[in-house]
Parts: structure tokens; sequence; C-alpha cells
């Protein structure tokens, strides 16, 4: 019995060694995997280091040489073009961050914000009285009763103002370099009434404030480099594996090789694991480039690096770099793996493969965050964990139990991962593009649920597209028209008329009975509560900025907005149309393919990545959860609309009515769990048989 083991252990190995010998010579034969692989990893970093440096350089050189002019308005205009010269008559002091540049030049002109706009001037210096200031604060104030308090409470004295574009590098220069001259100005102006008061000593002899910043300027850089380095480093995988992964299953099907392969005496198993190895040596190949590139132009300086990237990096952090990248490189590779196998075509592999890309880049970009620290919950998010490693070591802080754990978590998500794709491409998923399954001949409704992920893609890159290139220059009102009405109904609709679909059936417009609109009204404020318990666990990990949150309520509850209005267009709407998409057309498309709670919860994550906002996402994603099982149980989608709508209008019409509701205590997070428990009990008693069992979703 041993002896059999032995004996197929080692045909295991020798077949394994033969793929992936072949994997590796058809990956070597192909120059775009060189390209990518290699030759980019190995250029990218000179080119870098150069490109900054004469952008640097060039950069210094053109804000010395150039011409900053501006302009004076105001009621004090006068006073305040006799002040503005002599501030930058004043000569550099010790001390003085913002050197002021000589050719500083006063511009006349009647209508001085028009050409600010127009980039014709660089500055606009506005000098009002303490009247004409507080008057413009009030109107701004509109009664707010802390703004107008904080108002009693300034000096009566004029008021300068310095417009800039901040969109102009020159503009910035010139308000930060003004400004900093103006503030030179008003202290030595008050040391000279000090002193013509009697002040028994000099005022600049009463106390000297100086900054003395600890961390030196290596470790300045090393935290900037160490944000960049991971997203980098993760995108040339994804470039570089993608190439080898489209062509490992994807390509063979199109061109009908994988048959070759198929019909020898080598297991699906042992192709899988060939193709995952040849893909995790790109991966390996790139971290280790990667690895010692920070070696030569870092470490041993072939190149003088700009100051923001002069970076002291000892050997051990290369090592630690390079085995915390390598768990990186199996995540990627299984995943891409599991998408050719999953794609019939390249075509197809493309189409998919954007959203996983931007799956991997926001956790490796997670360094960049603001307050996240490796000895915290995020060692145990895949990915971002890494992110947040690299910075620390780059700094040189080496936590080594949380870069251990670090290492561990992503070891075990790397061989989750390679198992799940190993057991899904050896099973059913590894198939030739000559079966051609029914699905395909047939068309119309049969072709409807294996289409309908490709067709929300599209939808998704749309709206980040358009949220990228419009976002909020269009306003609440015609943000929810163009992507709720647009994007989410003008794409079910076109769905539904391209596979012939019949939309009672697909959309599950069916009455309920009486209870199930009362489970509604219990589950809809439970659920609310349940979510926000949800969103402060992952504050945990990824934190947000209570400013972020700040303006986001701000825009969302915007004053040019009735209440009717916020009601109508934040909470029935989206009620309406998001449930039609997203309980609709996606909940049907995926309800063959998938068992109910696997149904649940992979639409509740599609619904959550459509709202791009990162700390949007965990709470969204738990209430299309929620709205997929009550679709799901009632077999109507009309209750997920009422209880939808009810969600966003529980979380939006106090915050509009400004009502000051102090943050839920703990317990209360354990009554809403509660209340969420009877409403899904009493759906579930009045549950419909009929959609529980599943319908066909096309008609």
């Amino acid at each position: 019995m041993r002896e059999a083991s032995s004996s197929n252990g080692a045909r295991r190995r020798r077949v394994l060694a033969t793929l992936l010998g072949l994997e590796l010579r058809l990956l070597l034969r192909d120059k775009r995997t060189i390209i990518i692989a290699v030759l980019l990893p190995l250029l990218i970093y000179p080119a870098f280091i150069l490109a900054m440096r004469a952008v640097s350089r060039a950069g210094q050189e053109r804000l010395e040489a150039a011409t900053y002019e501006y302009a004076i308005t105001g009621s004090e205009a006068e006073l305040a073009r006799s002040l503005v010269q002599e501030a930058l008559a004043l000569s550099a002091a010790e001390d003085d961050s913002a050197e002021v540049p000589t050719n500083f030049v006063e511009r006349v002109a009647d209508a001085p914000d028009s050409l600010l706009r127009a980039g014709e001037l660089q500055l606009v210096v506005e000098w009002m009285s303490h009247e004409e200031y507080r008057a413009e604060r009030e109107a701004e104030a509109e009664g707010d009763t802390a703004a107008l308090r904080r108002l009693d409470e300034l000096a009566a004295v004029p008021a300068v103002r310095l417009s800039f574009r901040s969109n102009s590098e020159l503009s910035s220069t010139a308000a930060s370099r003004m400004g900093a001259r103006l503030r030179r100005l008003r202290v030595e102006r008050r040391d000279r009434l000090l002193r013509e008061r009697g002040l028994p000593l000099d005022p600049g002899e009463l106390a000297k404030l100086e900054l003395n910043n600890v961390a030196p300027a290596e470790k300045e850089a090393g935290a900037v480099l160490g944000m960049i380095l991971t997203p980098l480093l993760v995108l040339l995988m994804l470039s570089g594996g993608s190439v080898v992964a489209a062509d490992a299953i994807s390509g063979e099907k199109e061109r009908g090789t994988i048959e070759t392969l198929l019909t020898t005496a080598a297991r699906r198993g042992e192709i899988v694991a060939a193709k995952q190895l040849a893909i995790i040596g790109v991966g390996i190949a790139i971290a280790v480039i990667n690895v010692a590139n920070l070696l030569v132009y870092v470490v041993l300086g072939v190149f003088e690096l700009p100051e923001r990237f002069a970076v002291s990096v000892e050997p051990v952090a290369l090592i630690v770099l390079l085995l915390l990248f390598l768990p990186l490189t199996g995540v990627i590779s299984a995943t891409l793996l599991a998408l050719s196998g999953y794609s019939k075509t390249y075509r197809e592999y493309q189409i998919y493969f954007f959203p996983v890309l931007l799956l991997f880049l926001f956790p490796s970009a997670a360094a960049v965050l603001p307050g996240i620290e490796l000895r915290s919950a995020i060692v145990l998010v895949p990915v971002a964990n890494i992110s947040v490693a690299v910075r620390e070591v780059l700094v040189g802080t080496y936590d080594w139990l949380f870069l251990g754990l670090t290492f561990a978590v992503t070891m075990a998500a790397a061989l989750y991962t390679s198992r799940l794709t190993s057991l899904a491409l050896s099973t059913e998923r590894l198939i030739t593009a000559a079966e051609l399954d029914r699905a395909e001949l047939i068309g119309g409704p049969a072709l409807f649920p294996k289409r309908v992920l490709r067709w929300f893609g599209i939808m998704w890159v749309t709206l980040f597209i358009t949220s990228l290139w419009l976002g909020a220059t269009l306003g609440i009102r015609l943000q929810v028209v163009v992507n709720i009405l647009g994007i989410f109904f003008g794409g079910s609709l076109l769905i539904i008329w391209r596979y012939r679909l019949q939309p009672r059936e697909v959309l599950a417009l069916r009455p309920v009975r009486l209870p199930v609109w009362i489970a509604v009204l219990i589950g809809a404020p439970s659920a609310y509560l349940v979510g926000v318990g949800l969103a402060r666990l992952a504050d945990l990990i990824l934190p947000v900025p209570e400013r972020m949150l700040e303006s986001f309520g701000e825009y969302l509850i915007a004053p040019e907005l009735a209440l009717w209005q916020v009601i109508l267009f934040l909470a029935v709407i989206p009620g309406i149309f998001e449930e039609i998409a997203f309980r609709g057309v996606l909940l049907s498309g995926l309800r063959k393919r998938l068992r109910p709670v696997a149904l649940c919860l992979v639409t509740g994550a599609i619904f959550g990545l459509f709202h791009i906002d990162l700390f949007r996402i965990v709470p969204t994603a738990f209430l299309g959860a929620i709205l997929a099982a009550v679709v799901l149980i009632s077999g109507s989608i009309f209750p997920a609309m009422l209880w939808h709508a009810l969600n966003n209008a529980v979380a939006l019409v106090p915050a509009y009515l400004e009502l000051r509701i102090a943050e839920p205590p703990l317990w209360s997070f354990g009554l809403g769990v509660l209340g969420l428990a009877l409403a899904f009990w009493i759906l579930w008693r009045y549950r419909s048989r009929a959609a529980l069992a599943g319908g066909d979703g096309g008609g």
C-alpha cells in the first residue's frame, strides 16, 4: 500500500514537472511576458527616479523664474497696496520657509476674479474692513449659532483674503509665499507696537518657537515609498501574471490546443497546478526584480535620488519585503487562473480582468489612509495588511509579531484561493471552446444567466467613469437621474429586451400578504441599526477620517434640496430602481447558478461595490444581502423596494432636520438583531413556496 502511494506520488511529481517545463518554455517564448514581467520592472525604477529628478528640478527652476502677477481689491485697496509692498520688501528671515521670489508684479485690473479663473493672474489680494468681513460671514452662516458666536469673538480688525487656484502650482506658490510674508509683517508690526508701548524687553526674547522634526528625512521618504510600492508591485504582478493566465486556459480554449492536454495521461488537477505554478513563477520574478531594484538604486545608491525618495533601507528590510510579497503572488496567481478558467475567450477574460484589477488595487493602497497601523485589525485583511506592513518596514519599524501574522494570514489566503481554484477548474469549468453548451446555441432567456455578470461589469465601469469624470459637479438630482435612472434602470431594461425576458417573472412583480408589510416596517429600522454596528466594526479595520464622513453628509443633504426632494431623490427613486436592477435582474440571473445563501452574499457584495465610496461598501453590502433574502422569501420585489426606501429615509431625514441623535450604545445593536430576526420570522411564516422553489427567471 505504501509502495503504491509512493509510486503515485513520484508519478505525480514527474507529470507536474513535465507540464511545468512545458508551460515555462511557452512562457519564455512569449515576448509580452518577458517585457511585462522582466524588462518593465527592471526599467521602471531608473525611469521613475530620473523622471522625478528632472520634474523636481524643472519645477523648482520654473517657480523661481516665473513672474507672479497679483491684483489688489477691496474697500481698503490703497492701504493694502502699501502693506503688501512693505511685506514683500522684508528681508528673508532665517526660519522663513517660504522664500519670496523677486518677481512679484502687481496688475491693475477691473475684474481680477475673472482673470484669476482664466489663469491670467496668480493671486488676488482682497482687503476688507471688519464690518464688511462680518456681514459676509453672517450671510454664509445662515442661522448657525456656533458660527455666529465665533464671529462675536473676532477682534474689530481688517481682514485679508488671498484668492488663488489650487490646481495651478504657480498660483498656489504665490498664495503660500504672499501669505507667509503678510504674516511676517503682522508679527513685526505687533512687536514694534509692543516696544513703543514700553514692553520692558524685546518681544523676540520672550520665547523662541523652534520646530524640531525628530523623524530623519530618509524615514519620511520611506513612508512615501512605502505608500506606493505595494500598489506598484500589485499592478506589475497583475499585468505580468495576466499575460500568462489569459493564455493558460482561455487562450488555449480559443485556439483549441487545450484539448491535446486533456487527452494525455495528465489529470486535470495536475494541468491546473502546473499552470498555476507558472503564474506564481512570474509573480515571484517580479517581486525579486523589484526588491533587487531597491537594493541597486536605494541601498547601493547608483543614482542620486530625489529628496522625497532618498530612502535608507537596511538589507534585513529587503529580506522581509521579499518574504511578505511571496504569499501575495499565490493569491494573485490563483485569482487570475480562476478568471482564465471561467473565461472562454481572450475578450471575455479582458472584460472580467478590470474589476479584478480594482479588487486588488484598492486594498493595496491601504497604507495611504491616515491612522492605519499594522498592530490593528488590518493585519487580518489580505493585501491591505501587506501594504501597511511594507510602509512600516520602510520607515524602520519591525513589529515582528504582527509581521509574522501578516505573512501567515496572506499565506493562508494564498493556500485557500489556490485550493478553491484547483477544485473549481479540475471539475467542471476546465472545458474546451468546442463544447458549446445548449444555452449558447439557444440564446435568449437561456443565455441570460451566463451573461448577466458581464452586463453588470459594464454597468459598474460606466458608473465608475461617470463618477470619476463628472462626480459632484452634477449635483444630487442629476446624479440620481444619470446613475440610477440612466445606468441602473436603463441597463436593466436593455438586458430584459436583449434576452427577451418576461418582466413580471424576472423582476418578481407579485403581490404579498399584509403580514409581509408589517415585517418590512419592523425589519427596515432594525437592519439599519445592525448596519451601523457593522460600519463601526469595519471602521476598526479601515478607519475613515471624520472629515470625510462630514463632507459626504454635507453633500447628500444639500441646502438647496427641500425635504420632499431628499425623500424622493435619495429614498424613493433608489428604493424602486436600484431594486429593479439588483434584486430584480441580477438576482434572477444568478439564481440558477448559486444556492440561496451564496446568492444573497454575492448579490449583496456586488451591490456594495457599486457604491464606490470605500466606507459605504460594508453596510451597503449587508443591506443588499438582506434585501436579496427578502425577495427570495417573499417571492416579490415590492417589500424590498419599501425596505430600501425606509432604510435610506431613516438615515437621511434626521440629518436633514438637524436632529442631534447620540451614537447608538452597544446594547442597541443587539436590539436591532432581535428586530431583524422577528421580521424574518414573519417573512418565513408567510413565505412564498413557489418563489423558494425557484423560477426560470426568463419566462
